[in-house]
């Protein structure tokens, strides 16, 4: 009995063995088929993914491609219609130009009149005076009166002539004006603008008050700058032996007159000077001038100012005042160029340092024509 339990266990063991182990390779095999179908359905949608992204891109190019044209044909409409405008003021400015030469054949015809009638007046004059027994000279006061009513005469006839030719070139210029009302610009804004401009440039050309200037009681101190740099320009010569070698002192910066060659110069690319407003402000802005390239012989402004730097002091023995700004001078931009300062927490100075960190590239000066500062007087 215990022989024919034990065999019959093994016969079950072994043949629930087998049927497990085919019950595992069915389960396996059923397992792969569907991991294989899947692996192929994500393939496939991969495919369809990467067809539709496709054909979205070239979609979207192709309105993308629509829309761009549809902008270059916008540009090349707004071109095309900003060489007619091109056109017509070249064609305004060569009628103006025509007008100007008239104008100056007019002014050299007076003067030729005049030029060949004042010997023939002269002697009519002295003539008139012999024959009234004024034997053989001219009273002063009637050579004076005659003088000056033929030069009455003369300035009205000019004037007319100015008069004339204004009314001639205004109406053409209302014209013009008028005729290109199109383009978004009207007489009045052209007077408007005109008037602005003159406006401005009557006020400084910055329309800001300068309390840096020296005719208004400012004042550089002269004990606290920069040495002076003797650029060794002959003032004053003698058979071409220079004699007298001028330099512009540091006051040159606070005065309005920036011609060529009228300005500080100071050795090097750093240096300073210590300026006493006119009086005591709460500073606003600084400006800054040099001559224009255009003025320059040699098309370039090496000298001017590049990075530069403005302290507030609040007395002249002071080592190191307060940093209020630093700013770069263009030398590509304006010749005036403002920099506003920054922040509210602007103390009120009437002593300022100007100090220049680097030039432009010469090697040897540095030149300043005029420096401004501008605020808000301290109550």
């Amino acid at each position: 009995d215990a022989g024919l339990k034990e065999h019959l266990h093994a016969d079950m063991t072994s043949h629930l063995q087998g049927e497990l182990d085919a019950l595992r390779a069915q389960v396996q095999r059923d397992l792969d088929g569907r991991l294989g179908k899947m692996a192929q359905a994500s393939q496939e949608m991969e495919v369809r993914l990467l067809e539709r992204n496709s054909e979205w891109q070239s979609s979207a190019q192709e309105g993308l491609r629509g829309s761009f044209q549809q902008e270059v044909g916008k540009l090349e409409q707004e071109v095309a219609a900003l060489r007619r405008e091109l056109a017509g003021l070249k064609s305004d400015q060569e009628v103006m130009g025509k007008h100007v030469e008239w104008m100056l054949e007019q002014l050299k015809a007076v003067r030729a009149d005049v030029e060949a009638q004042f010997p023939a007046w002269i002697s009519r004059f002295l003539s008139q005076s012999r024959q009234d027994g004024a034997a053989g000279f001219v009273l002063q006061e009637d050579l004076q009166a005659e003088l000056q009513a033929l030069e009455r005469k003369i300035l009205a006839k000019v004037l007319e002539d100015r008069r004339l030719s204004a009314r001639d070139a205004q109406g053409g210029i209302g014209v013009a004006v008028r005729q290109g009302g199109t383009a978004g610009v009207t007489e009045e804004q052209v007077h408007l603008i005109v008037g602005q401009a003159l406006k401005r440039y009557s006020e400084d050309r910055v329309g800001l008050v300068d309390y840096a200037l020296e005719s208004a009681g400012a004042s550089v101190i002269n004990t606290r700058c920069s040495e002076t740099y003797e650029t060794r320009t002959a003032l004053l010569s003698l058979f071409g032996i220079p004699l007298w070698y001028h330099s512009q002192s540091p006051r040159v910066i606070l005065q309005p007159d920036v011609n060529p060659g009228n300005c500080w110069a100071f050795r090097g690319s750093q240096g300073f000077a210590i300026i006493r407003l006119s009086s005591i402000i709460r500073p606003t802005a600084v400006t800054l001038e040099h001559i224009p390239k255009a003025l320059s012989p040699q098309g370039t402004i090496p000298s001017a100012p590049k990075d530069f730097a403005v302290y507030g002091l609040k007395e002249e023995g002071e080592e190191e005042g307060l940093l209020l700004g630093q700013f770069t001078y263009d030398h590509n931009g304006d010749p005036i160029q403002t920099f506003y300062l920054e922040g509210d927490a602007v103390g009120t100075y009437q002593l300022v340092e100007l100090r220049v960190l680097s030039n432009w590239g010469h090697p040897e000066y540095t030149c300043i024509y005029r420096f401004r500062v501008h605020g808000e007087p301290a109550h």
